[in-house]
C-alpha cells in the first residue's frame, strides 16, 4: 500500500508540474501573440506615415536622392500591379 501511495503523490506532482509548466507555455504564447499583434499594428502606422511623407514629397517637389529612388520604386511595382490587374481583366 506504500508503494501505491509513493505513486500516487509521484503522479500528483507530475501532474501538477505538468499543469504549472502548460500554464507557463500558454502565458509565454499569449504575450508572443500580443508582441506580434502590436507589430503588426506599428508597421500600419509606419506604413501611414509613408503614405503622407510619399504625398508630401511629391506635392513640394523636395525630393532627396534617396527618396527619389524610393520613389522610382513605388512608381515602378503600380505598373507592375497595373498590368497584372490589365491581364486578370483580359483573361476574364
Amino acid at each position: 500500500m506504500a508503494l501505491f501511495d509513493n505513486l500516487s503523490k509521484k503522479a500528483v506532482k507530475l501532474t501538477e508540474k505538468t499543469i504549472e509548466k502548460s500554464s507557463e507555455l500558454a502565458d509565454t504564447a499569449k504575450t508572443k501573440v500580443s508582441i506580434k499583434s502590436a507589430e503588426a499594428d506599428m508597421d500600419e502606422q509606419f506604413i501611414k506615415l509613408g503614405k503622407i511623407y510619399y504625398n508630401i514629397m511629391l506635392k513640394d517637389n523636395v525630393i532627396d536622392e534617396e527618396t527619389a529612388e524610393i520613389i522610382k520604386e513605388i512608381e515602378r511595382l503600380q505598373e507592375k500591379i497595373d498590368n497584372l490587374k490589365q491581364n486578370l481583366k483580359n483573361d476574364e
